[in-house]
């Protein structure tokens, strides 16, 4: 028997009261986080704004859900103001890759995604060369 509480969403009358076509918020967050981690690790900056883009859709979904803990809602919205500012900075910067380079365009995809030498791409944490 596990010792994590399940908050009683296995009781058959909580699952009787949750509204149709909205997922759990355990499974939800499940999935944001799988999300995070995948934004993390994608070096295509195209997925990585649609999986910032269903991020943001889904801390607004969380904070918003009637069988989630009012703490989980909280921390789902202060996550989602900064997963907003960071969908806008990230479109920013390929608005500006555009216009700064429209020969890009031309480059296969495979050519455009290589880490430039001496590069350090910033995911979660500031690069080594600003910490020094």
């Amino acid at each position: 028997m596990s010792s994590f509480p399940d908050h009683g969403i296995n009781d058959p009358d909580v699952q009787r009261d949750q509204p149709q076509g909205l997922p759990g918020a355990e499974a939800l967050l499940a999935g944001t986080l799988a999300l995070m981690t995948a934004y993390a690790q994608s070096c295509c900056d195209g997925c990585r704004t649609l999986m910032a883009r269903k991020i943001v859709s889904n801390l607004f979904i969380l904070v918003q859900h009637p069988v989630a803990a009012p703490v989980l809602r909280s921390m789902a919205g202060n996550l989602h103001g900064c997963w907003v500012r960071q969908l806008q900075q990230l479109q920013r910067l390929q608005e500006q890759e555009q216009e700064d380079t429209p020969a890009a365009a031309a480059q296969p995809a495979g050519d455009r995604l290589r880490p430039v030498e001496g590069q350090h791409r910033a995911l979660w944490h500031v690069t080594p060369e600003t910490l020094q």
